[in-house]
């Protein structure tokens, strides 16, 4: 059995499970009558003179053609995927359809399949890394990700497979790993709002015009899904009283200045230990410190610098974020992300970040940013940053390194972070979606 199928039943044992060759005549097609459902086609009867292999019989229930899964698919999607690989000789994995549902009834939320099409077909080349990539993502994920459908007969998929919470918290992540690809994906179709189309045809998304300014938004991008933490009696309660501070901005006093915050922010000299690394459409964040608050403080700084220039900002309001991780390099995406939707929805730039709070066994973080809401007649508008990724993240300690691999010993081996600066032995790498 495939993996996405054993991963999409935990623990079930396939019985029935077969598959063979369609035989499709050039004017008779296949002689199968078919009937859509969420498991597949269903076989309702077969012509006498079709031909069909012996496992093809009435209640067999086609769930995946040319190594596309059928499980999981909305009858118009369910129609497009098998119509795109049906032609004579296309193999197909065939289940006995009471089988199939007494397993489907059965497996509950242990188990679902994602199917995520990319838009088109993709070269050998690329086919070779994303293949490398899902392996590495699934085994980080706890997830099963294969890429199917890549003979360039017809669009190829991403399947995802695995626990219904597990593969709802990988999809925002297996998106970013495929647009890092320049793999155009989708999982479904929404409209939220006109959109228009440019010359080449095109969807430029949603279109808004403000005084005489046209703003056109870029493809919607998901926000990657947390799975809530398991909280004890004490900490339920203490999140039942009320906040004044945590993730909210504090609004500037009468006169645009906000005392408590310029009172409150960070004294001493200004840091910019960071720089912009150059990479392939995006770029990455290197930062560095002599310690790791300051390391994570400074690629958050640096976050904002590439969008605006920092001097410009004065020191009117602040916000405060928290984020949690099951490891530091989740923990570091999930608070750079913090600050991504804070400035999306407040549009505060932070010229000045420190870290108030660090728990390094148990991974949870709290920063608070200082400095004022964006203005474009008075800030430099730089280069907007689009989404957070976890490709090639990197933190360094002076003795350990952390990647999306695990933690291995420091090296001086360039490729492994490089050789400990003298005086800011902590550094991170976070590549950014621009």
């Amino acid at each position: 059995a495939p993996g996405w199928l054993l991963a999409a039943f935990p623990g079930h044992e396939w019985q029935t499970l077969c598959s063979c060759c369609l035989k499709v005549k050039p004017e008779g097609g296949a002689g199968l009558d078919l009937e859509a459902s969420e498991l597949g086609y269903m076989v309702d009867d077969i012509e006498q003179d079709a031909g069909q292999a012996t496992c093809l019989q009435r209640g067999s229930m086609l769930v995946a053609i040319q190594g596309v899964p059928l499980i999981g698919l909305d009858e118009d999607a369910l129609s497009a995927a098998f119509g795109e690989n049906f032609r004579d000789g296309a193999q197909v994995l065939v289940l006995d359809s009471e089988e199939l549902q007494g397993a489907s009834k059965s497996r509950g939320s242990s188990g679902c399949l994602a199917h995520i099409s990319l838009g088109g077909p993709c070269s050998a080349d690329v086919k070779d890394v994303v293949v490398r990539d899902l392996t590495t993502f699934a085994a980080r994920g706890g997830v099963v990700a294969e890429l199917c459908g890549t003979d360039g007969t017809a669009t190829p998929v991403v399947v995802l497979a695995g626990s219904r919470d597990k593969v709802s918290a990988a999809r925002p992540e297996l998106g970013a790993l495929l647009a890092y690809h320049g793999l155009g994906c989708s999982a479904g179709t929404a409209s939220a709002a006109p959109e228009s189309e440019s010359t080449d045809g095109r969807s430029d998304g949603p279109v808004v015009e403000v005084a005489g300014t046209v703003m056109r938004s870029l493809p919607a991008r998901n926000r990657r899904k947390r799975q809530a933490p398991v909280e004890d009696e004490e900490e339920t309660e203490a999140a039942k009283q009320p906040k004044t501070d945590a993730n909210t901005e504090k609004e500037p006093a009468e006169g645009g200045k906000d005392e408590a915050a310029e009172s409150s922010a960070p004294q001493g000299e200004e840091l910019h230990q960071y720089e912009y690394m150059d990479h392939t459409a995006d770029v990455i964040l290197h930062s560095w410190g002599t310690s790791l608050n300051q390391a994570i403080a400074q690629v958050c700084v640096c976050f904002f610098s590439y969008m605006t220039e920092l001097s410009k900002l004065e020191i009117n309001t602040s916000v405060e974020v928290e984020a949690s991780g099951h490891d530091m390099l989740d923990m570091l995406y999930h608070l750079l992300d913090e600050f991504l939707f804070t400035f999306g929805t407040t549009f505060v730039m932070c010229r000045r970040v420190e870290i108030l709070s660090f728990d390094q066994d148990n991974l949870k973080i709290r920063a608070r940013g200082w400095g004022e809401k964006f203005d474009l007649q008075k800030h430099p508008q730089g280069t907007e940053i689009k989404a957070i990724t976890m490709h090639q993240m990197k933190v360094l300690t002076p003795e350990t390194l952390t990647t999306e691999a695990g933690v291995t010993p420091r090296t001086s081996d360039t490729k492994e972070g490089g050789s400990v600066k003298e005086g800011i032995p902590y550094e991170c790498y976070v590549l950014v979606d621009i």
